[in-house]
């Protein structure tokens, strides 16, 4: 049950730092630059005076966002075409695999790219420009995945006991499949928050005075000498954020 509510609070948490920081993140006090932790500053302040938590609080609500959105959109589109083809068979199942596939063709990064130079890369862009691109993926795992449910022989012999098709899915097909669906979410969900930051690490975000997790890793890298401290928090809340997902969802 841990492994199922930890990610979920993670992304709570995420993004209720959005809504609250100790320090406005946009504060300039060029007295106060490069200050070391403190009871006012905990994690200290950047080359321009800003508090460096508060700005890191603002990139976990960009980030949770785009989480949300990968997890939702690829979850709820990919699971249930996955599931829906191999249940469905015939002519019907053909079209949605193929359809699918047409999803892996493009990579991921020139989907966000291409959402990014149409539509701006907004978090909630990026988080569904990057959703979309893994319901393809996502679909033809389902299938595979419920397929070999259904070929097992505690399958067969609900069938052949006559249990009706959504008895069938709700009691033997979905509690078989939702574990390997979920980690594999888990994992997209982690190498969509690393996209995300690879994006505004090349300046693509949205506006760039918003402070993303990538965006400050190539603002203060010309700093990594002199105070590795700012580098060192952003890398290590990205990846500790990408490490929880991956671990909670893991079976």
């Amino acid at each position: 049950m841990m492994r199922v509510f930890a990610p979920l609070l993670l992304t709570a948490v995420l993004l209720a730092a959005g809504l609250w920081q100790p320090h406005d993140p946009d504060a300039v006090d060029i007295l106060a630059r490069h200050s070391g932790p403190s009871l006012s500053h905990p994690l200290g302040t950047d080359h321009l005076g800003r508090d460096l938590l508060s700005r890191l609080m603002v990139g976990g609500l960009r980030t949770g966002t785009v989480i949300v959105a990968v997890a939702s959109i690829g979850f709820a589109g990919g699971a249930v075409f996955g599931t829906l083809a191999a249940l469905l068979r015939g002519w019907r199942e053909t079209v949605i695999l193929r359809a699918s596939q047409v999803f892996i063709m493009v990579p991921t990064l020139i989907v966000a790219l291409t959402a990014a130079a149409v539509f701006g890369l907004s978090p909630l862009n990026a988080g569904i420009a990057l959703g979309l691109a893994a319901v393809g993926p996502l679909t033809l795992f389902t299938h595979s995945l419920t397929k070999r449910v259904l070929g097992q022989p505690f399958i067969m012999a609900a069938v052949a006991l006559g249990v009706p098709p959504f008895g069938m899915l709700m009691r033997h097909l979905l509690p078989n499949t939702m574990p390997v669906l979920l980690t594999y979410i888990g994992n997209q969900s982690g190498a969509a928050a690393i996209a995300y930051a690879s994006l505004a690490f090349i300046g693509l975000g949205a506006d760039p005075s918003l402070p993303d997790w990538g965006g400050m890793l190539f603002e203060y890298r010309m700093f990594i000498f002199d105070n590795p401290m700012l580098l060192i928090w952003p890398g290590l809340a990205l990846g500790g954020t990408v490490f929880v997902l991956n671990r909670m969802f893991d079976r």
